[in-house]
């Protein structure tokens, strides 16, 4: 018996030697996975094929930024190529991932944000297997889901033209965008207004013309002053650069809505654009990702006409933040075409402006509106009545017309571009409608809407 039990002695240290070297083996493997998934090298920052933070940014394009706002033929435009924008750019090099998937779904944060990279990692996750069910889709599957949803987004707009939408109306998936959203509230908005029974339209236009004054960059303010910006910008303001108190009579502001389509309406766009003399002026409102597209100084599009940029800044409007991380760093090339073309009229809007018209639509909602700046289209809306008497808006408000096409000169389909996902664009809509002096006749057929401009009406008491 001695021998046999001495002889079972080593077998059995070998044997929990053996064990314990798997269970460290597995803990290394354990540890080495873990450190790859938590690598935020390992996140995957690129621009999504089907709908860039950026190109909600400007609903202009998505039937809210002007692709003409014209005193006549103002055109302009706002749109961009996806492949074109860069959502990792920033003045710092700082990286984010921003993006908006095709059903409106968001996930935004810096990645050196742990919380937010887990929310990068699972919405990966989401959008693979959201295109994997896609791809299992027949076309005629696929084709009577789109006849779904455009079905649904005409019923609401039904409702907007009569000024009685609201988000609770929206496809779910527009309303998880929405609430999306409001969660991530980027740009830190704290709004501490009223908010306003439903007013009407005079007192809202009355309301937006001492409320959101015209402003722009003029170079008086930190960091600009420190920068010379008081010698680059244009001497004469915006509003004043056709005369002192000049006003044109009539302006169009033109969407690139795919609605704008075989609309037969450039005869009479044409003619809404005259101004005091009777001659023709244009003005170009364009994104700082058009302005960072390499031949932006060079190409004749740009050439001969006012134009007029923007981008977002923090709700608190601090300045000297916003010039050290903008959305898009419009800085540089502004700086470079106006010292390449110091006589074109080139304005950069003052963010304290483009606040201010949000606070004037949420003040007016008696819902909570999506807490990023309003759409390119809206702003050039506002823009073209603090310059023009009267101002004829067209395919804002989608017509009997409408399309899920986003802009006539691309091919991409999404109810948001319509209704709104990073702008709050139904909101905006439903403010337009208000103010809306045409018949509903030419809402239906033509998608015009016909605003008072601020130097028309009389606030006095």
């Amino acid at each position: 018996m001695t021998p046999r039990s001495s002889t079972m002695t080593p077998t059995m240290k070998q044997w929990r030697q053996l064990v314990l070297v798997a269970m460290l083996t597995w803990l290394l493997i354990f540890l080495a996975l873990l450190s790859h998934f938590l690598d935020p090298r390992d996140v995957d920052l690129h621009s999504p094929s089907s709908l860039t933070h950026t190109e909600t940014r400007r609903l202009a394009s998505i039937q809210g930024s002007p692709s003409g706002i014209r005193a006549s033929p103002l055109e302009g435009s706002s749109s961009s190529s996806p492949a074109n924008q860069d959502p990792s750019h920033s003045r710092q090099g700082k990286q984010e991932a921003l993006e908006l998937s095709q059903n409106g779904e968001v996930v935004w944060n810096e990645v050196s944000d742990q919380e937010g990279e887990e929310k990068i990692r699972r919405e990966r996750l989401r959008r693979r297997r959201r295109r994997k069910k896609r791809g299992s889709m027949s076309r005629a599957e696929q084709r009577g889901r789109d006849e779904y949803y455009l079905s649904q987004s005409k019923a609401v707009v039904q409702w907007l033209r009569r000024g009685i939408a609201s988000a609770g109306m929206l496809a779910p998936h527009l309303q998880k965008s929405m609430r999306d959203y409001l969660h991530l509230n980027r740009h830190h908005v704290s709004y501490r207004g009223l908010r306003r029974g439903r007013q009407s339209g005079r007192e809202v236009l009355c309301e937006l013309k001492e409320q959101a004054r015209l402003r722009t960059l003029d170079g008086t303010e930190q960091p600009f002053s420190g920068l010379g910006w008081d010698r680059l910008v244009p001497t004469r303001p915006l509003e004043q650069l056709w005369g002192q108190g000049s006003k044109f009579k009539s302006c169009a502001v033109v969407t690139s809505a795919g609605a704008i389509l075989n609309s037969s309406l450039g005869r009479e766009i044409g003619d809404s654009g005259t101004n005091l003399d009777g001659s023709k002026t244009q003005t170009r409102f364009i994104t700082p990702s058009r302005m960072l597209q390499h031949r932006f100084n060079t190409s004749s599009l740009y050439k001969g006409m006012t134009l007029v940029a923007w981008d977002p800044a923090p709700y608190s409007v601090d300045l000297p933040r916003w010039y050290r991380n903008p959305d898009y760093d419009l800085f540089t090339p502004y700086e470079e075409r106006r010292r390449l073309h110091p006589t074109q009229p080139f304005y950069v809007l003052h963010p304290k402006f483009i606040w201010q018209l949000w606070d004037v639509i949420q003040g007016n909602t008696q819902e909570n509106i999506q807490p990023n700046p309003p759409s390119s289209g809206f702003i050039g809306i506002v823009l073209m009545m603090s310059l023009c008497a009267e101002v004829h808006v067209y395919e804002y408000i989608p017509s009997l017309r409408q399309t899920d096409l986003c802009h006539y000169h691309e091919h991409h389909y999404d109810a948001a571009c319509t209704l709104g996902a990073y702008h709050p664009l139904l909101f905006e809509k439903l403010l337009v409608q208000r103010l809306n002096s045409a018949s509903q006749h030419d809402l239906k057929t033509k998608g015009k809407v016909t605003l008072s401009g601020f130097s028309a009406v009389n606030c006095g008491p």
